[in-house]
């Protein structure tokens, strides 16, 4: 990864309060730092009046309704906070984590995500400023566009590191192809990536963990708003409701897909070693108790990346996700009909 694009990320990352401090400036760690906590303070203040104060009435929306939303919208900046909260005290863990896996060259998984991000904070600033969202809470808007920005940013911030972990073992898997006959040394470099990924899975479990019962919350808000459209008829069934609406399941699908498949891609990887492990012939017995040994060693110690380890994070995880969210919309239609009637 190029100097200009780490330091962009490094930096997007600060802002939204996901990590904390620049690794090679002592100045620039304690002003992040000190960022950081401002951004702590002011999210654990908004926590606090929202259980403190009474729900503001919102013209033209039934006050059950209105409150779901919020309840939503505050889930989202309570784990904005959890994050940030564990930023301020992983720091060290997550410098150590990025020095282990050190960045790699530019590839267009990164650029996809990147453009992705700017699309997001650019549908976000027109959510915040267009005329719809202007009904006297505008502050409130914005505090929860930064934190939705901030939470969804979580994602990227984990497939850089994943993309690294990719990288590594692509650079393993060719020097097995190769003819590499130093087994020891390979082995070493397995057992460290193998470390490296639970200590990822460590760092980020909590946080994707929640992030993906999130995506829950979404679908919440997603059938309060067709709900209120349909059968109440609060709004008008417009192009701009139906946008809003995408906005905020779709990109949350998506990172949840991309994180899966980047994960996946890992799994995949080393299964694939041990396979090609398992087709060297080996010159000599002792060589050939090498391989087996290190062919033993991945089966053992898989590379798996797992949510607090509850599940892995693969394509299978996200089919039985899908499947879920599938189920409980259709719950969810049986209701409003029953309502209806």
């Amino acid at each position: 990864m190029s100097l200009w694009l780490e330091h962009v990320l490094t930096g997007y990352f600060q802002l939204c309060g996901l990590v904390c401090g620049w690794s090679g400036s002592r100045l620039g760690r304690l002003l992040s730092s000190t960022v950081l906590v401002l951004i702590l303070i002011e999210l654990l203040g908004e926590i606090k009046a929202y259980f403190m104060e009474e729900t503001p009435d919102i013209q033209s929306v039934p006050l059950f309704f209105a409150k779901v939303i919020m309840a939503v919208n505050m889930a989202y900046k309570m784990i904005h906070a959890c994050i940030a909260f564990l930023a301020l005290f992983e720091c060290r863990r997550f410098r150590n984590l990025q020095e282990q896996l050190p960045p790699v060259k530019d590839t267009a998984f990164i650029y996809k995500h990147l453009v992705l991000e700017i699309i997001l904070f650019a549908c976000n600033a027109f959510l915040v400023l267009s005329e719809y969202n202007i009904r006297g809470i505008y502050l409130e808007n914005l505090r929860y566009a930064y934190s939705l920005q901030a939470v969804r940013a979580r994602y990227l911030q984990m497939m850089v590191l994943v993309d690294r972990l990719d990288d590594q073992l692509e650079q393993l898997h060719h020097r097995v192809i190769s003819g590499c006959s130093d087994y020891k040394a390979l082995r070493l470099d397995y057992a460290h990536l193998a470390n490296v990924t639970r200590s990822l899975s460590h760092l980020f479990g909590l946080s994707l963990l929640l992030l993906n019962v999130l995506c829950m919350g979404d679908w919440i808000i997603v059938c309060n708003v067709y709900f209120m459209v349909a059968y109440l008829q609060v709004f008008p069934a417009t192009l701009f409701i139906f946008s809003q609406t995408m906005f905020v399941v779709c990109p949350t699908l998506i990172k949840i897909w991309s994180i899966c498949a980047a994960c996946h891609r890992c799994v995949s990887k080393s299964k694939h070693l041990q396979h090609q492990l398992n087709d060297l012939p080996g010159q000599t017995p002792l060589e050939r108790s090498q391989i087996e040994q290190f062919a033993l060693q991945i089966m053992q110690d898989p590379i798996q990346i797992d949510v607090c380890g509850i599940y892995h994070l693969n394509l299978q995880t996200l089919a039985g996700m899908f499947f879920f969210i599938l189920e409980a919309l259709v719950i969810f239609l049986q209701f409003v009909s029953l309502v209806r009637t």
